[in-house]
């Protein structure tokens, strides 16, 4: 496909102001608009002309006449005879051009590359498999085989997915178990505080000798917060217990081996009555808050999604990823209760990384115990360092900012469906926008209309069947002016999109050209001089100009926002649009945004524009409100969340790591007034700053 010019995209007059008002066109050409018809006398049929001699169009005289009369049978419908050639259904070649396009893997718009996880996979795949069609050797292809090949396996068949439960009952689930979740952390937190400030008056020595020097009074009360900080939040302990029953790992799990160690710490200071070490009865009820309150995070996250999708009971659009980008189409809701259970990659990443970080921090303890020589402290060093490695982030990295993305996307009508949904939309680097993306109902308005030798009636409802036929955005206005001139349909023929930005129509036997100033200089039909009509649009019947239109489109604040939005968010839109009149020209002029939207040519145009009106088939976001604020919303805020998650994570097992390591050195070089538990609780909220401050950025776009 040849390149085309830049004019050819954002058009020859592009530059010049829309402003023109239908007094300014009335004031240069005459009457038009809902004046009168200008007079023609009856003469006989004149010869066409050559093209070079075509003369302009002239606005003719204001004389009142009698419009001519359309024979119309009883049915109503106008019957035309025509001679022209029987054409396919315009519906048919619709279809066809569109089926072609959506198929076509050539085309550097539709088409992505590979992911990098995919060609790996491809690649390993193709390694292990055996080589097929590989001429043996001489010595083995005539000798006997001592045994049968083994034969393929048959492949096996995937059991359908468990049918999803109502939004009803899906709600009702959430709400009883965000209920009971945030009422343990309620109550839990009441002891935890306790131990914090039990931690905080002993490190201000103002708390009485009794409790300073009993170490079995201290060690009891300490284990006995502790113990009931745990009961208060059992969701914990079951979550922990659920995942070990699976061979998978978890920072509930990680927090309970750290807590059972602080208690067995609390135990042997009961029995022995040291005092050289205090247990970290409040860091351990800290680390138990911190899963409660991720639990509930990650349910409250879920019952706000669901009680959006039961509010509005139907879902008009989702957002859905298209191999050219995201695309809004029309609502489904199946997949998405499933897709919100999935698992984030921060709780995947807990499988591998926790256990690695609790076994090495056992192992360091017997290294620090035996090379010291003390296995007396072996309970308290090997509470300190699993305590060190057990984050208060580690629960929150993944669930914290998506618990603020869906706050924030609620206030808009719209919802992701959890981590899986907010990634995949997240990977797509484009957004298709169509005409009511940009210029949604109310702000596309029709300033007046100009016949040329023709009735008004008649003209407006050539200009309304070409539109009605071009599914055009300026069909509802027209429409309008069909029925005040009182007009009728007329039956299109065939219809082709045409690339300079306009349509080809056949009605009677006559070739109908619709389009802006540009297209019509194309296609050679004489335009009176200094008409400055950027966005106007022309009807022209066999080469003669017949009509202009005079269409002006009102950038909206809502359209707006979401541009600068989605240019800070290095988002290219996509412009799957009808009508010729807007290019990225217009945009960049009506909303003072430069957003370089990607043009297609015009089959990828109506292709995208069609899938935009189709239903999706997976709901990775559901949007329940008009406009293009909620996608934008969806798409950066997807973005931002998934940037997030992966930041919080690393930054959480990084601070575990530093954790167990200074916990090492500080036993290992016995310097043991530095582990204090109020210490302890400090580096533990500093490591958990990172992750709230990253997940308050995500709703701050």
């Amino acid at each position: 496909m040849r390149r085309r010019r830049d004019e050819d995209i954002y058009g020859a007059s592009d530059q010049q102001e829309d402003e023109l008002s239908l007094e300014a066109i009335l004031a240069e050409y005459g009457r038009g608009g809902r004046q009168p018809a200008p007079a023609q006398e009856a003469s006989a049929p004149e010869e066409k002309a050559a093209p070079a001699e075509t003369p302009v169009p002239q606005a003719e005289p204001e004389k009142e006449i009698v419009p001519e009369k359309e024979t119309i049978p009883e049915g109503g419908e106008p019957v035309y005879e025509s001679t022209a050639p029987d054409r396919v259904a315009l519906k048919d070649i619709m279809s066809q051009t569109v089926d072609a396009v959506l198929e076509d893997e050539d085309d550097g718009v539709i088409a992505q590359p590979v992911p990098l996880g995919e060609r790996v996979a491809g690649l390993l795949a193709r390694l292990r498999r055996p080589a097929r069609g590989r001429k043996r050797p001489a010595s083995l292809q005539d000798t006997e085989r001592l045994f049968d090949e083994p034969e393929e396996e048959a492949p096996e068949i995937e059991e359908p997915p468990e049918p999803e439960p109502l939004p009803e009952d899906a709600l009702r689930d959430e709400k009883r178990r965000c209920n009971r979740l945030r009422g343990g952390l309620l109550l839990g937190l009441l002891p935890a505080l306790a131990l914090v400030v039990a931690a905080v008056l002993q490190e201000m020595e103002v708390l009485p000798s009794a409790w300073l020097d009993a170490a079995m009074l201290r060690c009891a009360v300490l284990g006995g917060g502790l113990v009931l900080t745990s009961l208060l939040c059992m969701p914990v302990w079951k979550a922990a217990a659920e995942l070990l029953r699976e061979g998978k790992s978890s920072c509930e799990l990680c927090t309970a081996v750290a807590v059972l160690t602080q208690l067995i710490c609390c135990v042997c200071g009961m029995v022995t009555g040291s005092t050289r070490a205090t247990p970290y009865a409040a860091s351990g009820a800290l680390l138990i808050l911190s899963c409660q309150w991720g639990l509930y995070l990650e349910a409250e996250t879920r019952r706000s999604a669901y009680h959006l999708l039961v509010l509005n009971g139907t879902v008009p659009y989702v957002a859905s990823v298209t191999a050219t980008g995201v695309c809004k189409q029309r609502g489904t809701i199946d997949g998405f209760y499933r897709m919100t259970r999935r698992s984030d990659p921060a709780r995947q990443w807990q499988n591998y990384a926790l256990p690695l970080v609790t076994a090495t921090a056992a192992v360091l303890s017997g290294v620090v115990c035996f090379s010291g020589g003390s296995m007396s402290d072996f309970p308290w060093v090997l509470t300190a360092l699993t305590t060190a490695g057990a984050g208060l982030s580690v629960p929150l990295s993944g669930v914290l900012p998506l618990y603020y993305l869906t706050k924030r996307l609620n206030r808009s009508g719209c919802a992701v469906a959890g981590y899986a949904g907010a990634r995949s939309i997240s990977r797509a680097k484009r957004l298709v926008l169509t005409d009511d993306d940009l210029f949604p109902s109310g702000t596309v308005t029709l300033n007046g209309y100009k016949v040329f030798g023709e009735e008004r009636a008649r003209a407006v409802s050539y200009a309304a069947s070409v539109a009605k036929a071009a599914d055009s955005s300026l069909t509802p206005l027209l429409e309008r002016q069909l029925a005040a001139e009182g007009g009728f349909h007329l039956p299109v023929e065939w219809l082709n999109y045409c690339e300079e930005g306009g349509v080809e129509a056949n009605i009677r036997g006559e070739t109908v050209l619709m389009g802006s100033a540009y297209f019509m200089k194309k296609r050679k039909v004489a335009l009176p001089r200094d008409m400055k009509l950027p966005t106007g649009v022309f009807l022209a019947v066999d080469g003669v100009l017949t009509a202009v239109f005079a269409v002006k489109y009102q950038p909206s604040r809502n359209a707006e926002w979401a541009l600068r939005t989605l240019k800070r968010s290095r988002i290219t839109p996509v412009l799957a649009v009808r009508s010729g009149n807007v290019t990225p020209g217009l945009v960049k002029r009506k909303f003072g945004v430069d957003a370089k939207p990607v043009y297609p040519d015009v089959s990828t145009r109506l292709a995208l524009a069609q899938l935009a009106e189709q239903q999706g088939d997976k709901p990775y976001a559901l949007i329940c409100r008009e406009g293009l604020m909620p996608l934008v919303e969806t798409v950066a805020g997807s973005r931002r969340a998934v940037k997030a998650v992966r930041t919080a994570t690393i930054l959480s097992y990084i601070g575990a790591a530093a954790g167990v390591a200074l916990a090492y050195y500080l036993t290992s070089v016995g310097n043991f007034a530095l582990m204090t538990p109020i210490a302890m609780g400090v580096v533990q909220v500093l490591w958990l700053l990172p992750t709230l401050l990253l997940a308050g950025l995500v709703k701050h776009y």
